[in-house]
C-alpha cells in the first residue's frame, strides 16, 4: 500500500481558530406608552387575581354557599389596578406637556 501524501495544514502556527464575528444587535427601544400599557395589563392581572383569590378564601371559610365575595374581591382588585393605571397615565401626561 502506498502512503498518501500529507496535506498541508491550513493553520501552520497551531493557533486556536478565531470565533466568527456575530452581529451585535442594538437593544430594542420601547416607547413610554408601551411600557405604561404593559404595566397596566400586568396590574390588572395581578391585582384582579389577588382580589379573586382573597374572595375565594373568604367564600371558602366564611360564606360557603355565596359567591358574592369572589366578585367583590375581583371588583376591588380591578378598581385598584384601574386607579394605579390612571395615575401612571396622568403622570406621563404631566411630563410630556
Amino acid at each position: 500500500m502506498a502512503k498518501e501524501p500529507e496535506k498541508p495544514e491550513k493553520n501552520p502556527k497551531k493557533e486556536p481558530p478565531k470565533p466568527d464575528k456575530k452581529k451585535v444587535q442594538e437593544p430594542i427601544v420601547r416607547s413610554p406608552e408601551s411600557i405604561i400599557q404593559d404595566k397596566c395589563i400586568t396590574d390588572f392581572c395581578l391585582k384582579g387575581g389577588s382580589g379573586l383569590l382573597i374572595g375565594g378564601v373568604v367564600t371558602l371559610f366564611f360564606t360557603r354557599p355565596q359567591t358574592y365575595p369572589l366578585w367583590l374581591g375581583l371588583g376591588v382588585g380591578m378598581g385598584v389596578a384601574y386607579d394605579c393605571c390612571n395615575a401612571r397615565w396622568r403622570a406621563y401626561d404631566a411630563q410630556t406637556r
